[in-house]
Protein backbone atom coordinates (compact mmCIF):
# COMPACT_ATOMS: atom_id res chain seq x y z
CA UNK A 1 0.00 0.00 0.00
CA UNK A 2 1.50 3.45 -0.92
CA UNK A 3 3.14 5.41 2.24
CA UNK A 4 0.81 7.27 4.53
CA UNK A 5 3.12 10.15 3.97
CA UNK A 6 1.74 10.61 0.66
CA UNK A 7 -1.48 11.06 2.20
CA UNK A 8 -0.37 13.24 4.54
CA UNK A 9 1.29 15.33 2.46
CA UNK A 10 -1.51 15.82 0.13
CA UNK A 11 -3.60 16.34 3.23
CA UNK A 12 -1.49 19.37 4.85
CA UNK A 13 -1.38 21.05 1.55
CA UNK A 14 -5.40 20.72 1.39
CA UNK A 15 -5.53 22.10 4.45
CA UNK A 16 -3.82 24.91 4.23
CA UNK A 17 -5.18 25.94 0.69
CA UNK A 18 -8.56 25.73 2.34
CA UNK A 19 -7.46 27.64 5.23
CA UNK A 20 -6.20 30.13 2.77
CA UNK A 21 -2.43 29.58 4.04
CA UNK A 22 -1.08 28.27 0.70
CA UNK A 23 1.74 29.79 -1.38
CA UNK A 24 2.20 33.24 -2.59
CA UNK A 25 0.73 34.03 -5.59
CA UNK A 26 3.82 35.05 -6.54
CA UNK A 27 5.54 31.88 -6.40
CA UNK A 28 6.17 30.16 -9.41
CA UNK A 29 7.41 26.35 -9.49
CA UNK A 30 9.81 25.82 -12.62
CA UNK A 31 8.06 24.83 -15.59
CA UNK A 32 4.83 25.19 -14.04
CA UNK A 33 3.01 28.77 -15.95
CA UNK A 34 3.00 31.95 -13.77
CA UNK A 35 -0.69 33.71 -13.08
CA UNK A 36 1.02 36.21 -15.32
CA UNK A 37 1.16 33.98 -18.07
CA UNK A 38 -1.75 35.39 -20.79
CA UNK A 39 -2.74 32.04 -21.27
CA UNK A 40 -3.70 31.38 -17.86
CA UNK A 41 -5.63 34.69 -17.36
CA UNK A 42 -7.73 33.50 -20.36
CA UNK A 43 -8.43 30.07 -18.32
CA UNK A 44 -8.81 32.13 -15.53
CA UNK A 45 -11.82 34.39 -17.29
CA UNK A 46 -12.89 31.60 -18.25
CA UNK A 47 -13.48 29.94 -14.73
CA UNK A 48 -15.12 32.92 -13.26
CA UNK A 49 -17.52 32.42 -16.27
CA UNK A 50 -18.25 29.22 -15.05
CA UNK A 51 -19.06 30.71 -11.64
CA UNK A 52 -15.68 29.92 -10.09
CA UNK A 53 -14.57 32.65 -7.51
CA UNK A 54 -11.52 34.37 -7.32
CA UNK A 55 -10.59 32.19 -4.13
CA UNK A 56 -11.92 28.91 -5.61
CA UNK A 57 -9.38 29.81 -8.49
CA UNK A 58 -6.61 30.52 -6.64
CA UNK A 59 -6.95 27.26 -4.59
CA UNK A 60 -6.78 25.63 -7.60
CA UNK A 61 -4.08 27.20 -9.02
CA UNK A 62 -1.91 26.60 -5.85
CA UNK A 63 -3.11 22.77 -5.68
CA UNK A 64 -1.75 22.60 -8.83
CA UNK A 65 1.08 24.16 -8.27
CA UNK A 66 1.71 21.85 -5.26
CA UNK A 67 0.47 18.64 -7.27
CA UNK A 68 3.31 19.52 -10.00
CA UNK A 69 6.29 20.20 -7.48
CA UNK A 70 5.57 16.82 -5.59
CA UNK A 71 5.67 14.56 -9.18
CA UNK A 72 8.80 16.35 -9.86
CA UNK A 73 10.18 14.66 -6.73
CA UNK A 74 8.26 11.47 -6.22
CA UNK A 75 7.24 10.53 -9.53
CA UNK A 76 9.42 7.50 -9.48
CA UNK A 77 8.89 6.45 -5.61
CA UNK A 78 5.26 6.11 -6.13
CA UNK A 79 5.81 3.38 -8.91
CA UNK A 80 8.25 1.86 -6.84
CA UNK A 81 6.60 1.63 -4.04
CA UNK A 82 4.02 -0.26 -5.99
CA UNK A 83 5.89 -2.97 -6.88
CA UNK A 84 7.07 -3.54 -3.99
CA UNK A 85 3.85 -4.09 -2.53
CA UNK A 86 3.32 -6.55 -5.77
CA UNK A 87 6.23 -8.63 -4.82
CA UNK A 88 5.19 -9.15 -1.54
CA UNK A 89 1.45 -9.77 -2.30
CA UNK A 90 2.92 -12.19 -4.48
CA UNK A 91 5.18 -13.89 -1.48
CA UNK A 92 2.19 -13.95 0.51
CA UNK A 93 -0.05 -15.78 -1.97
CA UNK A 94 -2.83 -12.56 -1.86
CA UNK A 95 -2.03 -11.34 -5.05
CA UNK A 96 -5.10 -12.66 -6.46
CA UNK A 97 -7.35 -11.31 -4.19
CA UNK A 98 -6.00 -7.98 -4.27
CA UNK A 99 -4.93 -7.19 -7.82
CA UNK A 100 -7.27 -9.79 -10.59
CA UNK A 101 -5.43 -8.79 -13.18
CA UNK A 102 -1.43 -9.05 -12.19
CA UNK A 103 -1.03 -11.80 -14.23
CA UNK A 104 -2.95 -11.89 -17.47
CA UNK A 105 -1.51 -12.30 -20.76
CA UNK A 106 -1.76 -8.54 -21.70
CA UNK A 107 0.42 -7.29 -19.21
CA UNK A 108 3.31 -9.54 -19.98
CA UNK A 109 6.09 -7.17 -21.45
CA UNK A 110 6.27 -9.89 -24.67
CA UNK A 111 2.46 -9.17 -25.12
CA UNK A 112 2.25 -5.56 -25.07
CA UNK A 113 0.79 -4.06 -28.06
CA UNK A 114 3.15 -0.82 -29.59
CA UNK A 115 1.18 2.25 -28.94
CA UNK A 116 -1.66 1.21 -26.65
CA UNK A 117 -1.62 0.80 -22.46
CA UNK A 118 -3.72 -1.66 -20.30
CA UNK A 119 -7.55 -2.52 -20.67
CA UNK A 120 -11.10 -2.53 -19.90
CA UNK A 121 -11.46 -0.46 -16.76
CA UNK A 122 -7.79 0.80 -16.31
CA UNK A 123 -7.36 4.09 -15.23
CA UNK A 124 -4.51 6.34 -16.75
CA UNK A 125 -2.88 9.59 -15.58
CA UNK A 126 -0.31 12.04 -17.35
CA UNK A 127 1.69 14.21 -15.06
CA UNK A 128 2.61 16.18 -18.05
CA UNK A 129 1.61 19.99 -16.88
CA UNK A 130 -0.26 20.86 -20.64
CA UNK A 131 -1.02 17.21 -21.15
CA UNK A 132 -5.02 17.93 -20.67
CA UNK A 133 -7.15 21.05 -20.80
CA UNK A 134 -5.93 23.73 -18.75
CA UNK A 135 -2.15 24.76 -18.55
CA UNK A 136 -2.93 25.31 -14.57
CA UNK A 137 -4.07 22.05 -13.83
CA UNK A 138 -1.37 19.22 -13.69
CA UNK A 139 -1.65 16.09 -16.33
CA UNK A 140 -4.75 14.19 -17.43
CA UNK A 141 -6.84 11.34 -17.32
CA UNK A 142 -8.51 8.59 -19.04
CA UNK A 143 -10.05 5.16 -18.58
CA UNK A 144 -9.60 2.47 -21.15
CA UNK A 145 -12.86 1.33 -22.87
CA UNK A 146 -13.89 -2.56 -23.77
CA UNK A 147 -11.96 -2.15 -26.76
CA UNK A 148 -8.72 -1.60 -25.50
CA UNK A 149 -7.84 -0.19 -28.51
CA UNK A 150 -9.68 3.23 -27.16
CA UNK A 151 -9.64 5.08 -24.32
CA UNK A 152 -12.98 7.31 -22.55
CA UNK A 153 -11.80 10.77 -21.90
CA UNK A 154 -13.10 13.98 -21.10
CA UNK A 155 -11.38 17.19 -22.90
CA UNK A 156 -12.20 20.96 -23.23
CA UNK A 157 -12.82 21.58 -26.86
CA UNK A 158 -10.21 23.89 -27.00
CA UNK A 159 -7.63 21.33 -25.98
CA UNK A 160 -9.28 17.93 -27.60
CA UNK A 161 -6.97 15.81 -30.09
CA UNK A 162 -10.27 15.90 -31.93
CA UNK A 163 -11.58 19.21 -31.46
CA UNK A 164 -14.87 17.88 -29.38
CA UNK A 165 -15.98 18.98 -25.84
CA UNK A 166 -16.62 16.91 -23.40
CA UNK A 167 -16.70 12.63 -23.13
CA UNK A 168 -15.60 10.81 -26.00
CA UNK A 169 -13.99 7.95 -27.12
CA UNK A 170 -10.14 8.10 -27.93
CA UNK A 171 -7.22 6.22 -29.83
CA UNK A 172 -5.35 4.40 -26.96
CA UNK A 173 -1.96 5.99 -27.65
CA UNK A 174 -0.81 6.07 -24.07
CA UNK A 175 1.52 3.33 -24.02
CA UNK A 176 3.56 5.66 -26.79
CA UNK A 177 3.30 8.31 -24.11
CA UNK A 178 5.96 9.72 -21.59
CA UNK A 179 5.26 10.96 -18.03
CA UNK A 180 2.48 8.25 -17.60
CA UNK A 181 0.84 5.88 -14.96
CA UNK A 182 -1.22 3.00 -15.57
CA UNK A 183 -3.32 1.91 -12.66
CA UNK A 184 -5.30 -1.09 -11.27
CA UNK A 185 -8.08 -0.86 -8.32
CA UNK A 186 -7.52 -2.25 -5.96
CA UNK A 187 -9.70 -5.58 -4.57
CA UNK A 188 -11.47 -5.26 -8.01
CA UNK A 189 -12.50 -7.95 -10.50
CA UNK A 190 -13.82 -8.63 -14.02
CA UNK A 191 -17.33 -7.38 -13.82
CA UNK A 192 -16.00 -4.29 -11.81
CA UNK A 193 -13.36 -3.31 -14.68
CA UNK A 194 -16.12 -4.21 -17.90
CA UNK A 195 -18.73 -2.15 -15.38
CA UNK A 196 -16.66 0.71 -14.93
CA UNK A 197 -15.63 0.91 -18.36
CA UNK A 198 -19.49 0.56 -19.61
CA UNK A 199 -20.02 3.76 -17.36
CA UNK A 200 -17.41 5.41 -19.18
CA UNK A 201 -18.64 4.64 -22.79
CA UNK A 202 -22.21 5.52 -21.81
CA UNK A 203 -21.33 8.92 -21.15
CA UNK A 204 -19.16 8.82 -24.04
CA UNK A 205 -22.74 7.92 -26.25
CA UNK A 206 -24.71 10.64 -24.38
CA UNK A 207 -21.87 13.23 -25.66
CA UNK A 208 -21.89 15.03 -21.79
CA UNK A 209 -20.12 18.47 -21.72
CA UNK A 210 -16.73 19.30 -20.24
CA UNK A 211 -17.12 19.97 -16.04
CA UNK A 212 -15.33 23.12 -15.75
CA UNK A 213 -16.28 23.44 -12.17
CA UNK A 214 -13.41 21.32 -10.77
CA UNK A 215 -14.90 21.38 -7.16
CA UNK A 216 -18.01 19.86 -8.29
CA UNK A 217 -17.15 16.52 -8.61
CA UNK A 218 -20.12 15.14 -7.48
CA UNK A 219 -22.18 16.06 -10.62
CA UNK A 220 -23.51 13.46 -13.08
CA UNK A 221 -24.29 16.28 -15.81
CA UNK A 222 -21.17 16.93 -17.07
CA UNK A 223 -17.17 15.51 -16.24
CA UNK A 224 -13.64 16.50 -16.56
CA UNK A 225 -11.21 14.06 -16.99
CA UNK A 226 -10.03 12.67 -13.65
CA UNK A 227 -13.81 13.23 -12.10
CA UNK A 228 -15.05 11.03 -15.32
CA UNK A 229 -12.64 8.03 -14.17
CA UNK A 230 -13.24 8.39 -10.55
CA UNK A 231 -17.28 8.21 -11.06
CA UNK A 232 -16.63 5.19 -13.19
CA UNK A 233 -15.34 3.45 -10.70
CA UNK A 234 -16.77 5.05 -7.59
CA UNK A 235 -20.16 3.78 -8.95
CA UNK A 236 -18.71 -0.20 -8.84
CA UNK A 237 -18.20 0.76 -4.74
CA UNK A 238 -14.32 1.70 -5.03
CA UNK A 239 -13.66 5.20 -4.28
CA UNK A 240 -10.06 5.90 -6.05
CA UNK A 241 -9.61 9.79 -5.08
CA UNK A 242 -6.64 10.31 -2.90
CA UNK A 243 -8.76 12.79 -0.49
CA UNK A 244 -12.33 11.46 -0.09
CA UNK A 245 -13.84 14.03 1.73
CA UNK A 246 -13.32 16.98 -0.37
CA UNK A 247 -15.28 18.34 -3.53
CA UNK A 248 -11.94 18.30 -5.99
CA UNK A 249 -9.98 15.18 -7.93
CA UNK A 250 -7.56 15.63 -9.80
CA UNK A 251 -5.05 13.25 -11.76
CA UNK A 252 -2.45 12.81 -9.67
CA UNK A 253 -4.67 12.06 -6.77
CA UNK A 254 -5.77 8.85 -8.71
CA UNK A 255 -2.36 8.11 -8.40
CA UNK A 256 -2.14 8.63 -4.76
CA UNK A 257 -4.91 7.06 -3.63
CA UNK A 258 -4.66 3.66 -1.39
CA UNK A 259 -7.42 2.30 -3.92
CA UNK A 260 -4.75 1.83 -7.10
CA UNK A 261 -1.91 0.34 -7.63
CA UNK A 262 0.28 1.33 -10.31
CA UNK A 263 1.41 -1.47 -12.86
CA UNK A 264 3.04 0.64 -15.56
CA UNK A 265 5.11 3.92 -15.42
CA UNK A 266 7.15 5.50 -17.74
CA UNK A 267 9.21 8.57 -17.12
Amino acid sequence: MKRSKYLLATMFSTTMLISGLGFSNSAKADGFPSLADQRVQTEIQELKAEGLTDEQINKFYEMSKEEYQFVQKHADDLYNESQEEIKKLKESGEIDEVLHKWNEPEYQPENKVSGSLGTKGDVLVSYEVNSGSWSIGVGHAAIVSRNKAKTVEAWHKDWSPIKQDGVRRYTNNWGSKKKVYGLWVRKSNNDKYINAAKYAEKQADAKKKYNKNFFNKKTTKKFYCSQLAWRSWKNQGHDIDNIKWDTVVSPMELVKSDNTVIFHHRK
